[in-house]
């Protein structure tokens, strides 16, 4: 009797020590390095590489037999044909759009998108070339999202795509280029 209750003991230790959560989760993280390279490409900056901390396996006793949460890692696919061809026609389409950010007439709206804050000092070719631009590179930017979603498997994810780039061109928005804030534009 004592040897079976010491081996359900062992067994009920053994099945505690090599518990591991699965998570399927929406990768957040990988989304966002994903769109800084892709914000940096376009914006014709080189692409740094990412800098992920390296994690010490612990080495205290609890730490060792505590049961730990593994996430499935997923590469984020963005080299899909389609993609790749949005990407390429983004990259062409900012020397163009440039000269109308560094001026003003065009800002990064909240969302991400870019948006003509205003047609002073341009003339009617110039107005209608800025509204084309910012039309197109609008129309791309949300079929970039979608495609990336859906070559991920996280078609209804689109909306959290959006707001993770969203973050990335605004933040490595250019000094000098107007941002929307609250209260208006603002200058970065």
């Amino acid at each position: 009797m004592k040897r079976l209750t010491r081996g359900f003991a062992l067994l009920a230790i053994g099945a505690v020590v090599s518990c591991v959560t699965i998570n399927i989760y929406f990768p957040a993280e990988e989304i966002r390095g994903v769109a800084d390279r892709i914000v940096d490409e376009v914006y014709g900056e080189p692409a740094k590489p990412a800098n992920k901390p390296v994690e010490q396996p612990g080495s205290s006793f609890f730490q060792i037999f505590t049961p730990k949460a593994a996430y499935a890692a997923q590469d984020v696919d963005v080299s899909t044909p389609e993609i790749r061809a949005i990407r390429e026609d983004m990259k062409v389409r900012f020397d163009q759009l440039m000269p109308y950010l560094d001026s003003g007439n065009v800002g990064i709206n909240r969302d991400g998108f870019l948006e003509v804050r205003t047609t002073e000092g341009l003339d009617m070719k110039a107005r209608a070339d800025v509204n084309r631009l910012v039309k197109a590179e609008n129309q791309d930017r949300l079929r970039l999202y979608k495609e990336i979603s859906t070559a991920n498997g996280f078609p209804d994810k689109t909306d959290e795509v959006q707001a993770i780039f969203a973050k990335s061109w605004r933040d490595k928005a250019r000094p000098g280029w107007y941002l929307q804030v609250d209260k208006g534009w603002q200058k970065k």
